[in-house]
């Protein structure tokens, strides 16, 4: 008997339809099938599908996709996968060995199949074994990423994709996260890059993102793209070359799934005949509004939270010996003059990175300059830009013993010690930067572990900063204020950036007000931290809580709620790492050497005459990340020096050519660090 049957896939930017006929033995004649974007407006489409195509008049109808979950009885709910495999099986065409990846709106799986082993399930086995992979809840290889990238640029997704196809060449994107992404392409756009030669790196870091993902799940056989993603002509020329491997598109790729939910109704209803469907496609669905759980305001916690007061300016900062403490991030850099003799710090100026740090440490010493002429005996260097500055530096003071270089691990913790009436007994470093996070744990006044987190931007000062953005909040005081004013903060969740963006704007549409969605963005990016950063790791006795997102009080205020523990946020806490490196200068060369000692000119580095800008693309073969490496040549006496930074890893952070390695038969230096550490390690009671 044949059956007439209608499936659907409402995904998270599109819609597909399929109206078909199938035969007893299993045969399918497909009648009609569209595919369209929805808008956000998905039940709306299928109403009208619905009622056009006579849809009440099918035997059976399957829905599959992320809005599916509103249909109704007696329309079937189907999971993606098993639509894949439904037609698979039902479509001659496909051989019995594959790969089929799908890129769509919301992310990108990779469903493979090969033959079952002979008597691997009985006499009922199925004749193949399939395995579905999907990729994280993150949303940098996602479709509706690309739209909303393309969009900042003001293009459609078609209009990129050509600019793309048109391109000679293409620049490399490192696409690890969405806001990172999006902030790289416009620093390129900034500094005259072709729009199309970035969209063509973009979609290619897409498609090397597919690649990793596929090469969890891949079998040796041919490889069919099916999505909304498979229409981006770049993407999948670049899809190609990652996977070195013919790209297939099916030609029913645009509807597949709902193909495969029709199939499934199908099946279904053979073994259990359905109910009649109704006439109206408003009986089908029921639309639920998300509810989201209100959190506790963030201002309730704020007797939590102690704000150390900001030192008073030092009238007579130019008279007095100081070390030049300079802290090169990712997004922003700060210079600190700390004292030589007290370890106080004199002066201290902030200025943004811009992807250089070579020039923002240039900038850092002229604002300096522009104020007075302090007297310098030392410079300390750190933050992920710190090795790049160093060639600099050293290269124009060559006395090494006074230019200190360490990581911004060391620098935060010595200038949080510092900060501490215990010295650091037992504590937690909470540090959150633009475009990283780092937890560090401090008993006995030394540090026993860390972690950093950069791949994400979920836990980050940047995903502030572009939500306020994106709300035309243009100065960060006036999201403080709306943050701080919060009364009913609601829970957007921890995972993706964009996700939470997406949580937010629906919560704005169900009556919460602009300031509840800032302050439920600052819950999710402390959650985030705690979840991804600190893990299953613990509190010290003390939370310091540092980085300048930090300097907003609605921030601190939220750690607290989340944590429940006092919080302490140290004086400028955005430059903790410029002073704490500062402190190091001082702890390492000492303070009377450093007195004794002779000016040291910051008008030297100055001078330095920076000969070429330009960058490379990391290529390391263990990595499929391209990132973009910044590199400097410097002149100076003659000498050319090259500084390289950037990265999403230390590799071109910290210079290791030159020093030392361990014997290759020496004792495991991580053995015995863990040895060393556990002497300073003490219980606490409770």
């Amino acid at each position: 008997m044949e059956l007439n049957i209608a499936g659907c896939d409402l995904g998270k930017a599109s819609a597909a339809f399929v109206v078909a006929r199938v035969a007893a033995d299993g045969t399918c004649v497909i009648d009609e099938a569209e595919h369209v974007d929805h808008g956000g407006k998905p039940f709306e489409v299928f109403a009208d599908w619905y009622r056009r195509k006579n849809v009440s008049g099918a035997d059976v109808l399957g829905a599959t996709g992320l809005y599916a979950a509103e249909f109704l009885d007696p329309l079937l709910v189907l999971p993606e996968d098993a639509c894949r495999e439904a037609v698979l099986e039902t479509e001659p065409g496909f051989p019995g060995i594959m790969n089929l990846v799908s890129v769509g709106a919301r992310g990108y799986s990779i469903l493979s199949r090969k033959p079952a082993e002979d008597g691997a399930a009985g006499g009922n086995a199925r004749p193949f074994r399939y395995r579905y992979v999907e990729n994280e809840k993150c949303s940098s290889g996602t479709g509706e990423n690309m739209k909303k990238i393309a969009g900042r640029f003001g293009l459609s997704l078609e209009e990129a994709d050509r600019l793309a196809l048109s391109a000679e060449k293409s620049i490399p994107i490192t696409a690890r996260c969405s806001v990172f992404a999006k902030s790289e392409m416009t620093h390129y756009a900034n500094a005259g890059k072709a729009t199309g030669e970035l969209f063509a790196g973009f979609f290619g870091s897409v498609a090397k993102n597919t690649a990793a993902l596929m090469s969890r799940n891949k079998v040796e056989g041919p490889i069919y793209l099916i999505g909304g993603c498979s229409r981006i002509g770049s993407f999948v020329e670049a899809l190609k070359k990652s996977v070195d491997q013919e790209i297939f598109l099916p030609e029913n790729r645009l509807f597949f799934d709902a193909l495969g939910a029709a199939l499934m109704a199908a099946r279904e209803n053979r073994a259990s005949p359905k109910a009649r469907l109704p006439e109206e496609a408003e009986k089908l669905f029921s639309i639920r509004k998300k509810r989201f759980t209100v959190l506790a305001p963030a201002s309730g916690f704020r007797q939590k939270v102690t704000m150390m007061p900001e030192p008073e300016a030092a009238p007579d900062w130019e008279k007095t010996p100081a070390v030049l403490g300079l802290d090169l991030g990712s997004t922003g850099a700060k210079a600190v003059l700390t004292s030589v003799a007290t370890g106080e710090p004199l002066l201290d100026v902030y200025d943004r990175t811009k992807g250089n740090p070579v020039d923002a440490s240039r900038r850092l010493i002229s604002a300096i300059l522009e104020k007075g002429s302090p007297d310098i005996r030392a410079i300390g260097l750190t933050g992920s830009g710190r090795e790049a500055v160093a060639t600099l530096v050293k290269a124009v003071f060559p006395d090494h013993s006074r230019v200190c270089v360490l990581n911004e691990i060391v620098a935060h913790a010595t200038a949080a010690i510092r900060c501490d009436p215990d010295r650091g007994a037992d504590m937690s470093i909470v540090e959150i930067g633009g475009q990283d996070a780092k937890y560090i744990r401090v008993s006995g006044g030394r540090i026993i572990e860390s972690d950093m987190n950069k791949a994400c931007s979920a836990g980050t000062g940047s995903f502030l900063e572009e939500q306020a953005l994106c709300y035309d909040v243009r100065e960060i005081a006036d999201f403080v204020s709306l943050a701080e004013s919060a009364e009913r903060p609601p829970d957007l969740g921890q995972m993706c950036t964009v996700f939470i963006a997406d949580s937010g704007a629906q919560a704005l549409k169900e009556g919460f007000g602009l300031g509840d969605i800032f302050a439920g963005f600052q819950y999710s990016v402390i959650q985030n931290y705690l979840n991804r950063v600190m893990g299953q790791r613990t509190l010290g006795k003390k939370v310091f809580f540092q980085g300048k997102p930090a300097s907003n009080p609605s921030l601190a205020w939220t750690l607290a709620a989340v944590t429940r523990r006092e919080i302490v946020v140290p004086p400028n806490p955005g430059a903790m790492g410029a002073w704490g490196i500062g402190l190091c200068v001082v702890s390492e060369a000492g303070a009377e050497a450093l007195l004794m000692a002779e000016r040291l000119d910051p008008k030297r580095i100055l001078a330095a005459e920076i000969l070429e800008r330009g960058e490379f693309t990391c290529r390391d073969g263990k990595c499929r990340t391209l990132c973009p490496i910044q590199r400097t040549v410097i002149g100076y006496n003659g000498e050319k020096l090259t500084a390289t930074s950037g990265g999403a890893c230390p590799k071109y952070e910290v210079a290791a050519q030159s020093r030392a390695k361990l014997e290759k038969d020496a004792p495991n230096p991580f053995q015995e660090r863990d040895l060393l550490l556990s002497a300073y390690e003490t219980e606490i009671p409770g």
